[in-house]
């Protein structure tokens, strides 16, 4: 698939489900945030598979949430108002059995209320079918499907959701990325992944973006518009520089009885 061109982007989001690759970080950002991760994770003394929520403690994941290059290629789809309702670090590390199941990410986000929802799938890694890159099935974010739990401890979702039907892996594409590269998929796309086999760690930093139009009280981030959204809980950009306090806070978050549970062989 070719680079998205701002003409195309709608037309063959509404048909695919999954646009890809879009161009949004340079080489010398790619390295900055790649260090602000580092960083974070040896003053955490915690190297992970899962990262949410960093842009509600640490202004370089909610500025990062909010580029400018996410959020106009985002808008090409969702239209000028939208907010994100969330973020998730997920990284590979070299020759890792970690997957992710096949699932919609709509079967959780009950919350949006019918609100159109796409999610940005930003490579901070190179980010290919050796890797474990995500893979989607185009065109099947037109229905939602049944899901069921299948636990494993080497599946990234950490509640083990996993679509109830069998289908064809050939129909699945991979969505291959360069570092600094971007996709957008639907909230009910069917995607996974496969394990890393290559030898280098395979990083991607998602927002989940949405409209207004969701159920008031979520905590959210307003990325761009004239609306208020004075009936959400908005989220504001953290203090720069992080000081201690901010590690120590999502230290005890990541500690918290929902983030730390880990899952058994199922």
């Amino acid at each position: 698939m070719g680079t998205a061109t701002s003409t195309s982007i709608a037309q063959q989001f509404d048909q695919d489900g999954a646009l890809f690759p879009i161009p949004v970080l340079s080489p010398d950002e790619v390295g900055f945030y790649r260090a602000r991760l580092a960083d974070l994770e040896q003053r955490l003394n915690y190297h992970a598979e899962r990262l949410p929520s960093l842009h509600e403690y640490f202004a370089w994941a909610y500025d990062l949430s909010v580029h400018p290059r996410v959020v106009q290629a985002v808008q090409e789809v969702l239209g000028p108002e939208i907010v994100h309702w969330g973020t998730l670090v997920l990284r590979k590390p070299p020759r890792s059995p970690l997957f992710v199941s096949w699932h919609q990410d709509g079967e959780y986000a009950s919350f949006l209320e019918g609100a159109p929802s796409i999610s940005a799938w930003l490579a901070l890694s190179d980010s290919t079918a050796e890797s474990g890159c995500m893979r989607v099935v185009r065109g099947s974010q037109k229905t939602r499907v049944e899901h069921v739990q299948r636990l494993s401890n080497q599946n990234i979702l950490r509640h083990g959701q996993t679509v109830a039907i069998d289908f064809p892996e050939s129909q699945a594409i991979d969505v291959e990325l360069k570092s600094g590269e971007m996709s957008l998929h639907h909230v009910d796309i069917i995607h996974g992944s496969n394990a890393n086999s290559s030898d280098h760690d395979r990083t991607g930093f998602i927002i989940r973006f949405t409209t207004p139009a969701i159920q008031p009280g979520t905590k959210a981030v307003k990325a761009a518009g004239a609306s208020s959204c004075s009936h959400l809980k908005l989220i504001s950009r953290p203090v720069d520089p992080a000081p201690a306090a901010a590690f120590e806070a999502y230290r005890a978050f990541l500690c918290s009885p929902e983030q730390s549970r880990r899952l058994m062989e199922g």
